[in-house]
This record gives structure tokens, C-alpha cells and sequence, in this order.
């Protein structure tokens, strides 16, 4: 970090300024000179000072003097004192106030006056927690915690890494100086995100972020904010993601080399791959891209009413677009995401994606209902209505045409909260769906304790009609069951006009599968409207 560090230089004699310049000019960013006392605290009072290089024998304030006035308003500042062994009696007191870092005989010795300096600025910087130009947390902070923590393999933990545009060819065509203030500016703009821990690395500032869904909230953040930097403030940063388990250690040359082999994940997100002898996690590298990019879409599989023989609405189902324009079943990557904690995020593009469709069926004069699926424990929390609520704003005539849907990967842990949570979405004018009735977690306790509106039988059940008595039994009993409590009946996995006919008859109202149509991307739901011919009611 010397090559970023500001020096002072303080002594009445002009000639040995010019000479102490000659000495230090390559080891360091900026020399700032003083030739007396009151000067030199007024440059630092302007200036980011790492190390002040002091005369003994000045006009009205020794160097003494000086150097304890200095640590007692910055006490992070290093100090040498350049005296004679006549001053040695003057010189203890700076010792014996603990303001002075070193002391070098004049006259000095050229090596040892360099070795002095690059040995109390490497020590300065290894042993302060915050570097004082940008009061981040420094490179030997990062690795410290880097090498403290457990990193699970299986906790995707990532390092995100601020690279500054801009600013070496200000170090290079300009100044050191006007560089440093750059990343002054940078440093106060990224503290403004206090949920990162920001750590400074030459011109890098990196954080650490586990990739979850939170973590995507955050990465989400990070992004915007580097976009408002830019539009602005004029400041223009790269932001670049590496997995954490690939490093030792961090530094500005190990960035760099795997910089160059940077790939891009989306926008102006960037990849860093880990060295030849690790292996890159493929999959959680994909995962980013295609969330970033909006790869995960959602089709629509339209629900017929069967007494009105009309198209009621559609259920949001996921799908996956790969790069070679092909789609991945849920089945392949909801595993994946699952792992790395991505529920919430899908589930949050669900809903926007699902009222973006309510949004254009309205505007073509459909009034259609779009059902997207939650979990036991989304609902719960209450992050369910807090997403909506998010989007509410963005789609206000689009709310109470969404249907929630509880599907039954989990069990629900409290039946009050849910309920309670159940409630808020009805006064919003949302009606709830109990998914996959008959089987896992979604039985008739669920639907006794819980104000849903709906429940959707399990397709296997549908699949049975005509095949099984007792799967039959059960679709009789669910019907009965739902009309005496008033809850609508929907049916998956048709296939057939005798399912229909079945289910009608034991009081279904809805049906879906590839019997009615399979599931659409928006823009071909259109299209299945418009070309959609209604069923012959059986007299």
C-alpha cells in the first residue's frame, strides 16, 4: 500500500527537502513538504498524512514539539525525527511521549533512511484495522477473517470485488494524489451500503456475501448502487463475484492475474475463475448468471371452468431457459436452488412475472386469474405478503386478480401465524389454494384449521378415474367435503373428457392439464385464447 500512501516531509531548510524528495519519490504516492511546524500541521489538517519525516532544530517549534502535537491529534500516524547527536537530549522527549515511530541520524544514510521508511509504513499498514484514507477495513483484516472462517463447501460464500475504473490512469496522467481522492469518493459512496463490510485492497474494495437468497437481495442492492455511483457521482466500478473457497489468501497481484480471465456473468457482473488447479463451481455460476439474466420464467397452464365451459386463469408454472434457447423442467434445477437457499428469490419472480401477465390480459380485455405457488414456510414468515406488498405499488388494479397456492414440500409448523397470514392476503382481495390435496402435508386438517379457498386434488387421483374404486371414493368424499365448507375444488393432471365428466359430476369446478392446454409463455397465451374452443356440455 506505500505506493498509495501520502508522506510529509518537515524541515527550514529548503535544500534538505529537495534532497529527501530525491530519496523517497519512488517508494511512495505523494510528498507533501513543510518548512516549519504550523505549516505542517496545517497540510494535515488537508491531507491524508501516513507518515510525517521531521527536522529536530526548527523556529518556533522543535520538531519535539511537533511530533507530539502530531500524535496527539493523530495518533495513526507514524513519525520519524532526522536529527544530530547533539539533539538527542531534545529528542527523548518525543520518545518519552510516545510520538515518535523511529530515529535516524544526520546525516542520514541513504539505505537505511529507505529501509526506515518502506519498514515502519509495511508494519503501519499490517498493524491498524482501517486504513486511514478510506477507513476501510485493510488487506491483512480480510485475510485474517478469510483464513478464521469455516467455509462450508457446501455454503456458497462469495467475495464481491470492487474494481475502480479510472483510477490508475489517474495515478498515471495525473497524480497519486488525485487517484487517492478518488478512492475517497468511491470508499464514501460504498459505506453508504452499511450491510457490507467493505475492506480495501490497493484500489479494490472487496466484501464477503453468501449467496442465498438474502444474498441475492444484497448483490441486487450492491448493483444498483454501483449503477447510481456511475449516473451520479461520475464513478465508474466493475463489480466482479469470485467464490470465496478458492482463496488463500487475497492480494492486488492474485486479482489481477485471475482478471485477466475474467468471464462475464450478466450486465457488467463479472466471474472470476478460480486457478488451474481448482475446479470452478459450474452450477452456482450458472445459477447467478441465469437469475441476473432473467432466466427463469414462468408459463402459464390455463384452468377451464367446467361450468361455465370458460377459461378462468392460469397457474405459474417455472421454467428454466438454457443458452441454447431449450428449457429445464423445475425437477432439474429446483434441487439446485433448494441447496443454495434461492427459494425466495424465485418465488419473488414468480409474483412479478405473474402480474405482469394479469397486467397484459387486462389490457387485451381478460380478466384471468394467475395462480403462483408458495411454500408453508414463505407463507408463514409472512414473506409472502411482504412481496406483495413490495409490488403492489407496480400493479395496483393487478393484486386481487392473483391466487396464492401452498404447495406441500413442508409442513406447516404454526397454524395461527399462517392463518394469520392468510387473512392479510384475503383483505387484499388474494384467494389461497391448498395444492397436491390428498397427499404429503396437504390433508384435511390443513383444510379445516386454514380459510382456503381453494383446493386442488392431487393428479394422481384424476389419473386414477376409471382405473381405481378407491381413488374414486376419495374424489367423492373430497367433493362432499369442500361443498359443506364451501371451498372450490380444482382438479390437475386432466387429460381427458371422462375425467371432466367425472369430476363434474362430484362437484370440481376447475380442471388443468394437458387435456385443457399446456403450460404457455406469455406471449402464447394470446394466442391459446383466442384460438380456444370451448367444450360441448354433455346433455
Amino acid at each position: 500500500m506505500m505506493a498509495y500512501t501520502e508522506i510529509l516531509l518537515v524541515d527550514d531548510e529548503p535544500h534538505i527537502l529537495r534532497a529527501l524528495k530525491r530519496e523517497l519519490r519512488r517508494f511512495v504516492a505523494y510528498i507533501h513538504t513543510a518548512e516549519s511546524g504550523q505549516q505542517a500541521l496545517d497540510i494535515l489538517s488537508e491531507h491524508h498524512i501516513g507518515l510525517v519525516i521531521s527536522d529536530y532544530r526548527m523556529p518556533n517549534m522543535d520538531g519535539a514539539e511537533l511530533l507530539i502535537n502530531i500524535h496527539q491529534r493523530y495518533p495513526d500516524i507514524a513519525t520519524i525525527m532526522l536529527s544530530g547527536q547533539a539533539d538527542l537530549t531534545g529528542v527523548s522527549r518525543a520518545i518519552n511521549a510516545g510520538a515518535l515511530s523511529q530515529y535516524v541520524s544526520k546525516p542520514w544514510d541513504r539505505d537505511v533512511l529507505c529501509d526506515t521508511v518502506k519498514t515502519i509504513l509495511t508494519h503501519k499498514h499490517a498493524s491498524l484495522p482501517n486504513d486511514t484514507l478510506t477507513t476501510c477495513l485493510s488487506k491483512e483484516a480480510l485475510n485474517q477473517k478469510i483464513q478464521g472462517m469455516a467455509v462450508d463447501a457446501k455454503t456458497p460464500w462469495l467475495l464481491a470485488i470492487i474494481d475502480n475504473q479510472g483510477t490508475s490512469n489517474l495515478n498515471d496522467t495525473e497524480s497519486v494524489m488525485l487517484g487517492n481522492q478518488r478512492l475517497q469518493r468511491v470508499s464514501e459512496h460504498l459505506h453508504e451500503l452499511e450491510v457490507f463490510e467493505w475492506y480495501r485492497i490497493a484500489d479494490k474494495f472487496i466484501a464477503l456475501f453468501e449467496y442465498s437468497s438474502e444474498g441475492h437481495r444484497l448483490l441486487s442492492e450492491l448493483i444498483e448502487h454501483l449503477h447510481a455511483a456511475k449516473e451520479e457521482k461520475d464513478l465508474s466500478m466493475q463489480l466482479m463475484l469470485s467464490a470465496l473457497r478458492s482463496w488463500q489468501e487475497l492480494s492486488f497481484e492474485a486479482i489481477q492475474a485471475r482478471k485477466a480471465d475474467k468471464a462475464p456473468l450478466y450486465d457488467a457482473l463479472y466471474w472470476l475463475p478460480c486457478p488451474k488447479d481448482h475446479q470452478d463451481d459450474a452450477s452456482l455460476v450458472s445459477l447467478i448468471r441465469d437469475i441476473e439474466a432473467k432466466h427463469f420464467e414462468a408459463f402459464f397452464q390455463p384452468q377451464l371452468n367446467i361450468v361455465t365451459n370458460e377459461i378462468d386463469g392460469f397457474e405459474a408454472l417455472v421454467r428454466r431457459r438454457l443458452a441454447s434457447g431449450h428449457y429445464q423442467s423445475p425437477a432439474e434445477f429446483l434441487p439446485l436452488l433448494s441447496q443454495y437457499r434461492l427459494e425466495d428469490v424465485l418465488t419473488t419472480s414468480m409474483f412479478e412475472q405473474a402480474l405482469e401477465a394479469i397486467g397484459r390480459l387486462r389490457q387485451a380485455g381478460y380478466a384471468k386469474t394467475v395462480s403462483v405457488n408458495v411454500t408453508a414456510k414463505q407463507l408463514e414468515t409472512g414473506f409472502v405478503v411482504d412481496v406483495i406488498q413490495h409490488l403492489s405499488p407496480h400493479y395496483p388494479d393487478e393484486i386481487a386478480h392473483l391466487e396464492v397456492e401452498l404447495v406441500e414440500t413442508d409442513r406447516i409448523d404454526d397454524f395461527s401465524l399462517t392463518r394469520q397470514q392468510m387473512e392479510r392476503l384475503k383483505s387484499l382481495g388474494i384467494s389461497c389454494a391448498l395444492d397436491d390435496f390428498g397427499t404429503g402435508f396437504a390433508g384435511f386438517e390443513s383444510m379445516c384449521d386454514l380459510p382456503f379457498d381453494v383446493i386442488k386434488i392431487d393428479g394422481r387421483f384424476v389419473r386414477n378415474i376409471g382405473q381405481s374404486e378407491m381413488d374414486e371414493v376419495i374424489l367423492t368424499s373430497v367433493g362432499q367435503s369442500a361443498r359443506l365448507m364451501n371451498v372450490e375444488v380444482v382438479a390437475e393432471w386432466v387429460e381427458n373428457q371422462n375425467q371432466i365428466d367425472f369430476l363434474r359430476e362430484k362437484g370440481c369446478t376447475r380442471v388443468q392439464g394437458y387435456g385443457i392446454g399446456a403450460p404457455l409463455s406469455l406471449d402464447n397465451i394470446f394466442e391459446f385464447l383466442a384460438d380456444f374452443k370451448t367444450p360441448e356440455t354433455p346433455p
